[in-house]
């Protein structure tokens, strides 16, 4: 949801001061020292990050406000990186929460105060996030630091703060307004979510000495000592806290939707071997993922090219689903988007091209009851206006470049990309690492060993044998079977996931046709996606993209007339039948193959000039499944008293097969969904944070829907 900006002003000194309580946000003699000494040298950062031998370390927050201390903490952990490269900690996750940031233009102009952190300061305003609520995933520095900047009420954050069962937390910056003046957050259950996210041996400094902070510290186990930080400066606060055993083992996360980590017998996370099995954007993108944190990966594709799938279509429209009620969904996809958008845009800073144009969309007012539902989000205010915005049909007309007769929403950071093109271009990035690609294997089995640390694949491999001497047209296939043996599958399969053995899951296979219509003088100038019941696309190599059908439980993939036609007739009815509109014009057969070769698909049987249809796997609350492999039947059991709805702690943690995973699901928002989702499965295998708040996490758990039925005893 969208949330309130900071009303702040300037004072002389050019310090920002909030106008609700009259307070700075730092101190104005100098900020940079202030955050320097009360926060890493009283936690004794330098020291134990020399002295570390896990790969990252994380901090909290109770105050993000300016971001100074965040870019004090980065810059000090950059510099411990260039002076330790060979240490083994690479990477520092700083968790913030902010109930009023500021507003982008206010942030720009304080954080100008200090041109020795400028180059820092335009990292983190480029990516600053626009105030909706929730957590949002900022990855910096070359992916040196990873912010989790949570926008909303500190408690809240800190409650749905996933945390795996040794911790979350190695410092805490205790920062934020006095006590007195913002009496809300320090409540005990703030300091109680503290104790939860607190790895053992963590450590806090604050210049707050109020009885108030004092006495919740302690009371959750923090030793304390009083210092002073300047002869001229009052007292502060630092301390540290250490678990008995019986509290360590305290649930940090809820059991019946616990996030496996893996359980192998590498002696390092990142020595381990992933398995995906998947050609289409969520496998690619994870790969990525994975291989960016060092681990070794093989990629199993069934198909003799990448992005074969719903992954295979020459444009998509890139865009979230918005309802006017922030629901879980709408919040994930929301998430998602901005999310997505970050990973796209770094990635193609990084030199991996994929088609795209950042055009903006516009979701037409094409019916009455659209037109209300849309009405009635933009009354709400439910969603920020740099996200969607109201837009008359003149303003819309002038987006499009095109006539446009209905009201829309517009979302200026969406448009289109190639899906082929991102594919192949996270594949062309993970061959950076210890990355290695096998097509034609199509997944047979999955056989734990006898340790059960470790899980053989058995694939069938086709392998073309061509011959020179007769027709190249002519393919003997060789079929063998191939045995490979990983730490850790990964199943991101798209719509061959209902064939999985044992994954009792309500998958839904719906099919889906994309035309591609040639441009034409009346059409050419596009320049904004179109989305109603379907969607169209600017032109791209002169063709447009438009669609889509929806056949449900429909597997055959082969181009229909009859799907062409309804999609025709839905976009012209949609769009009002403007002049333009009357004139689109479906794409004709051609038998030539040689015309093929602007196609991404070249040569295969599902792959026609006149467009392609796909099956889309998904589930019947619209969301993907991201998680540990789930064993039902067990489940079923272990889980037969929820309805009995007792304390988190009552129930065990569920069965899932060892070491086997689920990225899956996707449906029609893979471009959307599939950069935030792999985000959250490879933090889960490398036990980082979770980037999402748990009841987000928790509707994404494979084990969802057998939660849900015996819950309500079905």
């Amino acid at each position: 949801m969208k949330i309130s900006n900071a009303n702040i002003a300037f004072n002389e000194k050019g310090t920002p001061v909030t106008n609700t309580i009259n307070d700075v946000y730092f101190s104005s003699e100098n900020g940079i020292q202030e955050a320097h000494h009360v926060f890493i040298k009283s936690n004794n950062l330098n020291e134990r990050w020399a002295a570390s031998s896990l790969p990252s370390f994380h901090i909290g927050e109770t105050g993000f406000g300016t971001g100074l201390n965040f870019l004090v903490a980065a810059q000090q952990f950059i510099t411990f990186r260039k002076n330790h490269p060979a240490s083994q900690l690479s990477q520092l996750y700083f968790f913030s929460t902010e109930k009023y940031p500021l507003t982008k233009s206010d942030l720009s102009k304080t954080l100008a105060l200090w041109p020795e952190l400028a180059t820092l300061s335009e990292s983190l305003l480029a990516l600053y996030p626009m105030p909706l609520s929730g957590l949002h995933r900022i990855h910096l520095f070359a992916d040196q630091v990873v912010l989790d900047l949570w926008l909303g009420d500190a408690i809240e954050g800190f409650t749905y703060a996933h945390a795996h069962q040794e911790g979350r937390i190695d410092a805490w910056f205790l920062d934020g307004f006095a006590p007195s003046d913002d009496e809300s957050m320090w409540q005990p259950a703030l300091f109680k979510q503290m104790k939860r996210l607190s790895r053992d041996k963590a450590t806090f400094a604050t210049l707050t000495t109020t009885k108030i902070v004092e006495e919740g510290l302690r009371g959750i186990g923090f030793a304390i000592q009083k210092q002073k930080w300047l002869a001229t400066k009052p007292e502060m606060l630092r301390g540290s806290i250490t678990f008995e055993k019986n509290e360590q083992i305290t649930p940090r996360q809820a059991p019946i939707f616990h996030r496996h980590p893996p359980t192998t017998d590498t002696p390092s996370l990142k020595q381990q071997h992933v398995a995906i099995i998947g050609g289409g954007i969520a496998a690619a993108i994870c790969a990525l993922k994975l291989i960016r944190a060092g681990k070794k990966v093989s990629l199993f594709c069934a198909d003799k090219t990448l992005a074969q799938g719903a992954s295979g279509n020459e444009q998509g429209g890139f865009y979230p689903q918005l309802n006017a009620e922030a629901g879980i969904a709408s919040q994930i996809h929301a998430q998602s988007f901005l999310y997505a958008r970050q990973f796209y845009d770094q990635l193609l800073s990084q030199g991996y091209w994929f088609q795209h144009q950042w055009c903006g969309v516009l979701q037409l007012c094409f019916s009455d009851n659209v037109t209300t539902r849309y009405q009635n989000m933009m009354r709400k205010q439910t969603w920020p206006q740099s996200l969607v915005d109201w837009v008359e049909p003149k303003q819309a007309s002038s987006i499009a470049n095109l006539p446009i007769t209905s009201p829309s929403l517009h979302l200026p950071l969406g448009g289109w990309l190639s899906p082929p093109g991102l594919v192949h271009a996270c594949i062309d990035a993970a061959r950076k690492g210890d990355f290695n690609l096998y097509l034609n294997h199509r997944l047979v089995s999955i056989v734990p060993t006898e340790s059960q640390l470790q899980n053989q694949l058995i694939f069938k491999h086709i392998e073309d044998d061509f011959d020179a001497d007769v027709d190249a047209t002519l393919e003997a296939a060789v079929e063998a079977t191939v045995n490979e043996t990983a730490d850790i599958v990964v199943l991101a399969c798209g719509a061959e996931s209902h064939l999985l053995s044992g994954l009792d899951l309500p998958f839904r296979m719906t099919r889906g046709q994309v035309e591609r219509i040639p441009t034409n003088t009346s059409l050419s100038g596009l320049s904004a996606v179109l989305c109603h019941k379907g969607y169209m696309t600017p032109a791209h190599n002169d063709h447009h993209a438009m669609g889509s059908t929806y056949v449900k439980n429909d597997m055959n993939t082969e181009y229909r007339e009859s799907e062409g036609e309804l999609n025709l007739r839905m976009h012209q009815q949609a769009l009002n039948n403007t002049s333009w509109s009357n004139k689109l014009a479906l794409n004709k057969a051609v038998s030539d193959d040689s015309l093929r070769h602007d196609l991404p698909n070249n040569g295969l049987p599902n792959n026609d000039l006149r467009g392609r249809a796909a099956i889309r796997c998904s589930l019947p609350d619209h969301l993907p499944v991201v998680g540990a492999f789930p064993i039902i039947e067990k489940q079923k059991i272990e889980l037969s008293e929820l309805y009995k709805a007792k304390a988190d702690d009552y129930y065990p943690i569920p069965s899932v097969q060892p070491n086997v995973y689920l990225l899956t699901g996707l449906g029609s928002r893979g471009l959307t969904t599939a950069p935030l989702m792999a985000e959250i499965l490879v933090s889960q295998l490398c036990s980082a944070p979770l980037p999402l708040d748990s009841r987000l996490l928790n509707a994404l758990n494979p084990n969802r829907f057998v939660v849900r039925d015996l819950i309500r005893r079905r």
